[in-house]
């Protein structure tokens, strides 16, 4: 008799279900971590972009960057305010949270003429669903900032 029984037909399946399982966890696992490292790679650009216009005096102002847990604000002048026509808004990927942010009120501003900023420390960002799995950025005094 030729053919395939019940039997091997449902082993078969099950070996291609666990296969599939397999392969989709690894891909969700993959697409997570790109998550969180376009996520911090953004914000990261973001400050350097506030720090470069500020070193040229674009539009003759101050730029700064605004982080909280869920988005990233780049900001024209020496003070963040919320809903300002000229905001760009930064929103981060629905996996990734900023968790812990040590720059004090989460606002880096430069300075026209340095580059510096009074307001340094860490930004740090996780994924929801694996708090393990991190990445931050620090800021220096020297308003150089670096992923760490």
């Amino acid at each position: 008799m030729k053919g395939f029984s019940l039997f091997e037909l449902t082993i078969a399946i099950a070996i291609m279900l666990f296969l599939a399982a397999g392969i989709t966890g690894a891909f969700s696992i993959f697409r997570d971590s790109r998550e969180l490292e376009r996520t911090a790679d953004e914000v990261l650009l973001t400050l350097r972009e506030a720090r470069a216009r500020t070193l040229a005096s674009d539009s003759d102002s101050q730029f700064g960057v605004f982080v909280d847990a869920s988005r990233a604000v780049f900001f024209r002048g020496a003070i963040y305010t919320e809903g300002a026509v000229e905001n760009e808004i930064h929103p981060f990927s629905a996996r990734v949270e900023a968790h812990s942010i040590t720059i004090p009120s989460g606002t880096v501003v430069f300075d026209r003429l340095t580059g510096a900023t009074s307001a340094s420390g860490t930004i740090a960002f996780r994924l929801k669903n694996n708090p393990q799995k991190t990445r931050s950025i620090a800021v220096t005094l020297t308003g150089l900032m670096y992923a760490q």
